[in-house]
C-alpha cells in the first residue's frame, strides 16, 4: 500500500506497479522452492544480533524473522509463540543448540567481542562446532531495505537446502534484485562495508 501510495504521489504508478510484481515473484520463487520440504528434514536455525535500537549481540533476536519465513526454516526461536524482536538468555540458545547460526552483520562487532570474554559457551554449541555459522547483512536500519531483506532470503535458502538453491549465486542474486530495485548492482559495496554473505571463522574474525 505505501508503495502504491508513492507511485500515485509522484506519477510512477506504473513503476509502483513493477516493483510490487518484483517483490511479490521473488516470495513466490522462495517460496516454491521450499514449501515442501519435510519438517523433519529441515535444519533448525537461530538467528542472532539482530538490530533494536542499535547494534545488539547474540541474544538478540526475532520470531518470524522474515528471511527465515520467506523460505520456510525452522526457526528455534518461533517455539516461544511471540512476534517480532525477542531478547532471550544464552542459557536458552545452549538448550536449543540450532544446527545452523545465522549472525546479523551489524551485530557482529558485539558477537565477536563477546566470543572473546566468553568462548566456552559459544564452543558449547554445535553451530560453533561444525562451522555453521553465516553472516547476512542487516536490512533494518532505521528504516526497512526489502532488498536486502529478499537478498538475505535467498543467502538463508543456499546454505540450509543447497540442492533447491543449486541454480543460485547468492551475491549475483543480490545485484539483480538491487539492480531492479535502486538502479546499482551494489552487493560489492554491501559486502565491502559489512562482510556479506560468508561463512564465520571466530578463531579468525
Amino acid at each position: 500500500r505505501s508503495l502504491e501510495l508513492a507511485g500515485k504521489i509522484l506519477n510512477r504508478e506504473k513503476r509502483s506497479k513493477d516493483v510490487i510484481n518484483f517483490i511479490n515473484d521473488t516470495l513466490r520463487d522462495l517460496q516454491e522452492r521450499t514449501e515442501d520440504i519435510p519438517e523433519d528434514e529441515k535444519p533448525r536455525v537461530y538467528m542472532g544480533g539482530v538490530g533494536f535500537k542499535g547494534a545488539r549481540g547474540i541474544d538478540s533476536t526475532m520470531c518470524k524473522y522474515p528471511p527465515f519465513v520467506a523460505v520456510n526454516a525452522k526457526n528455534v526461536v518461533d517455539e516461544l509463540n511471540k512476534e517480532g524482536h525477542v531478547f532471550v538468555s544464552k542459557e536458552q540458545i545452549l538448550q536449543w543448540d540450532p544446527d545452523v547460526i545465522f549472525i546479523d552483520e551489524g551485530g557482529l562487532k558485539l558477537v565477536l567481542q563477546d566470543y572473546k570474554k566468553n568462548p566456552e559457551f559459544y564452543n558449547s554449541l554445535k553451530a560453533f562446532q561444525n562451522g555453521e555459522v553465516y553472516g547476512l547483512l542487516p536490512y533494518n536500519f532505521y528504516t526497512t531495505n526489502i532488498g536486502t531483506a529478499l537478498a538475505d532470503a535467498y543467502y538463508v535458502g543456499k546454505v540450509l537446502y543447497p540442492d533447491r538453491f543449486k541454480d543460485v549465486d547468492p551475491e549475483k542474486k543480490a545485484d539483480e534484485i538491487y539492480t531492479f530495485l535502486v538502479g546499482k548492482p551494489v552487493y560489492k559495496d554491501m559486502k565491502n562495508f559489512w562482510g556479506g554473505f560468508k561463512r564465520l571463522n571466530f578463531s579468525e574474525e
